[in-house]
This record gives C-alpha cells, sequence and structure tokens, in this order.
C-alpha cells in the first residue's frame, strides 16, 4: 500500500441496483476509488440490503497494485460487515476464497489484525464512511 491512510481523498464511483445472492432481496451496491494525489490506493463496494435485518452491510476493500500486469500476490481484498455497534472484519467463505484466488489474495481477520496493514484497514474504511455520500 502506498499511504498510511491519513492522506487518501475518495471519489465516488457508480451505484448498481442488484439482488442479494442469498434471498433475494433488492440491494444497493456503491463503487468507490481511494487516491493519494494522482496514484490509486484502492478501491471497495459497499452493499446494503434493505429490509434484511440479518444483512449487515458489507464493505469490500482492494488494495494494492490492480494495474493489467500485477497478479494475485500484489493485491489483496478484505471484508467488512458493519454492524450498529461498529465495523468487524470478516473472514472469507471457502467457496468465495478458491474463486478470487486466480485475481487477488483475500484476506482474513488473522492475516490483518495486530499486523501494521490494521490501522490501514480503519484509516480507509473512516474515509469510506465518512466522506462518501451515499452512505
Amino acid at each position: 500500500m502506498i499511504s498510511d491512510g491519513s492522506d487518501v481523498t475518495l471519489r465516488e464511483g457508480e451505484t448498481e441496483e442488484t439482488a442479494c445472492k442469498c434471498c433475494g432481496a433488492p440491494t444497493t451496491v456503491v463503487t468507490g476509488y481511494l487516491e493519494v494525489g494522482d496514484l490509486s490506493a484502492g478501491w471497495y463496494t459497499v452493499g446494503v440490503t434493505l429490509g434484511k435485518p440479518d444483512h449487515l452491510p458489507l464493505v469490500r476493500l482492494y488494495i494494492g497494485d490492480w494495474t493489467e500486469g500485477a497478479g494475485p500476490d500484489e493485491r489483496w481484498a478484505l471484508r467488512i460487515g458493519i454492524a450498529r455497534d461498529g465495523p468487524t472484519l470478516l473472514d472469507w467463505p471457502e467457496t468465495d476464497t478458491a474463486e478470487v484466488r486466480p485475481v487477488f489474495t483475500p484476506l482474513n481477520r488473522a492475516q490483518v489484525l495486530g499486523t501494521p496493514m490494521e490501522g490501514q484497514l480503519w484509516s480507509l474504511l473512516d474515509t469510506i464512511l465518512t466522506c462518501d455520500s451515499r452512505l
């Protein structure tokens, strides 16, 4: 990652209306981009399924080198559930892990918590939740 997260700015991207994969309920997914000057610090999606209290809003944060020549060892992604009492870093389901490994490395809680990346993660999440006007 090219930043500790404190100098990152946010650029809002697309908004998509879709159906929840597990129950078919209407779901809104917003995309945004995290930048440090002219450089990319990553991108994210936030999915919200309205009317389903058992479905936490889900942030997927993608960091690393997402240029065409980069491989999965240079790209990482994290999943963060947003509950009433705050965000929680989530592990990737095994079915998703196998599917995404050719594109990026999915990081689980044990790979992030207690590491230098943890502070960056929470700083980026704070930028997303406070600066994206759609959330």
